[in-house]
């Protein structure tokens, strides 16, 4: 079947509805792949049906808001699947957040039923008030103490009634969160539609094909409808696992013959110890695996330079795409590639179908190619409907149909898309404006850097300056002096970071971007070396 045809009227399919079209085409296929269990495309579509009836049966209803409290499994795509045909909305909910932060989500988002494992108790006790029926309190696994369902009751439990089956590709079916790097992190209210065409822009425009083996990287609460969305339209397998080891990871990749995956930059750079000699791995003897089986490595939440894209590409031998994209367009917007006519070594990336973009000033008049100013964007993937009971914020950033990404950015002739970083992280050093991503972006081209973050510090005579806070690779001997004398060569005097700090480790946000408020957080100290 050719790609079009499998795409035909996708975007006006309900998830639930797309699942069954694919299982009655291939249902002994491969669909979800795990360490713990596998499914075929039929046992999928027959397990997400006794879900849904399931969550029927303890009276979750359409429109309905279920939370999800658990680790990246199966559990978490049949639920998903299930909340979607039934009409009910999943709510990914972030529990390596303060707990506080756990509740307002609770109470935002109105959730009241919740899929959860006996691991997450303690968090739960704080918050279960607000799921008052203990029916609608759902363990995967052993049974915790506040709740009385267990998910594998769904074995017992008839198909569920295909009138009950929900039928509006328009409605509301998933809060997809935001990260909060930038404060509360807020709830998209994303349709099944939105999914979907978000699914047939990357499909098209990355070349992702039906024989693909899927492996994304991201947290299970981090956009987890990307774990399956593209997979579920042409029918190709994807990958489950719970786990952030490279060494893991990598035989992973080998085990499950993996041809796609989808990680930040760095974790890739992890990978490089643990692949087989060809890669150019630094692993030993038997623990390197054979990670010939990728096509394609895709690459979000982070800055990717020319000399880090053509170091990965001879390393893993095959295709290396930086990828933009943001919670409230559904995932992937912008990508640097598939192929060599569609790349600008250094960009972010040109438009996928379907999406438009646009560079404003602060007046919201477009500006000419080349100038900086902010990113718009539209398009039927979009999340258009806001967030969820934020009205303010969803006024601020929805405007006639635009979505405003606060990203700084220039636009060329040819439509390619370079960042110059966040309104809100914006540097005025001796009354000039300093964006941060053009400091890392220098940083990270020298070959001892593997993660860096510039902010903001202040000196008593200076004012504001910067500071960066890195990690080398092993065994590098790079100083203060060393790497402010590399950025002389590359950058204005008063660019160059007056602070430099050498971490262990950058932190990180769950879904792999750099936890900036983490750093800033912690005092500057210009004498901190921590290797």
């Amino acid at each position: 079947m050719t790609l079009d045809a499998l795409l035909d009227g996708a975007t006006d399919l309900t998830l639930g509805a797309a699942l069954r079209r694919v299982a009655d085409r291939l249902p002994d296929a491969p669909a979800l792949l795990s360490d713990q269990r596998s499914l075929t495309w039929a046992a999928l579509d027959d397990e997400v049906d006794r879900v849904a009836s399931l969550l029927q049966s303890v009276g979750v209803a359409p429109g309905d808001v279920v939370g999800f409290l658990v680790n990246k499994r199966p559990e978490v795509v049949t639920g998903f699947l299930a909340c979607a045909r039934l009409g009910a909305i999943m709510a990914p909910v972030n529990f390596k957040l303060h707990p506080d932060r756990v509740r307002d989500q609770f109470e935002t988002a109105g959730i009241r039923a919740v899929l959860t494992e006996k691991s997450r108790d303690r968090l739960l006790g704080g918050i279960v008030d607000l799921v008052p029926d203990r029916a609608k309190v759902i363990y995967v696994g052993p049974t915790g103490a506040h709740g009385d369902t267990a998910y594998d009751a769904w074995r017992g439990q008839p198909r569920l009634d295909p009138a009950a089956h929900a039928d509006d590709p328009g409605a509301v079916c998933y809060l997809n969160y935001t990260s909060g790097t930038t404060g509360r992190p807020k709830g998209a209210q994303t349709t099944h539609r939105n999914i979907q065409h978000n699914a047939v822009a990357t499909i098209r425009g990355l070349d992702f094909r039906p024989d693909d083996v899927f492996l994304g990287m991201f947290s299970v609460f981090a956009h987890p409808h990307e774990l399956f969305h593209r997979s579920l339209l042409v029918g190709g397998p994807f990958v489950i696992l719970d786990t952030m080891s490279p060494r893991v990871i990598a035989e992973a990749v080998e085990r499950h013959r993996v041809t796609w995956m989808m990680a930040v930059p760095s974790f890739y750079e992890m990978m490089l110890d643990w692949v087989a000699p060809r890669t150019g791995g630094g692993g030993e003897g038997g623990d390197l695996a054979d990670v010939s089986s990728l096509r394609v490595l895709e690459s979000g939440g982070a800055y990717v330079g020319a000399e880090t894209l053509a170091r990965m590409e001879a390393a893993f031998g095959c295709t290396f795409m930086p990828v933009w994209g943001c919670t409230e367009a559904t995932g992937v917007g912008l990508a640097n590639g598939p192929d060599e006519a569609g790349r600008l070594p250094g960009a972010t990336g040109r438009p996928v179908p379907g999406y438009t973009f646009k560079v404003v000033d602060e007046a919201g008049v477009e500006l000419p190619r080349g100038q900086v100013g902010e990113l718009l964007m539209r398009g039927p993937a979009v999340a258009t409907t806001g967030y969820i009971h934020q009205p303010e914020e969803t006024a601020a950033l929805f405007v006639d149909g635009w979505y405003h990404t606060q990203d700084l950015v220039t636009m060329d002739e040819d439509g390619f898309v370079r960042f110059a970083g966040r309104r809100s992280e914006m540097l005025k050093i001796g009354g000039i404006r300093v964006y941060p991503l053009e400091i890392e972006k220098v940083i990270k081209d020298h070959p001892e850097i593997r993660d860096v973050v510039v902010v903001r510090a202040e000196e008593r005579v200076r004012g504001e300056i910067a500071r960066a806070v890195v990690s080398t690779v092993p065994g590098s001997s790079l100083d203060t002096r060393g790497l402010q004398a590399w950025c002389r060569e590359r950058l204005a005097v008063y660019k160059v970071p007056r602070i430099v700090e050498f971490w262990v480790e950058v932190p990180k946000l769950p879904n792999g971007k750099i936890d900036k408020q983490a750093v800033l957080a912690t005092d500057p100290d210009g004498e901190r070396d921590d290797r």
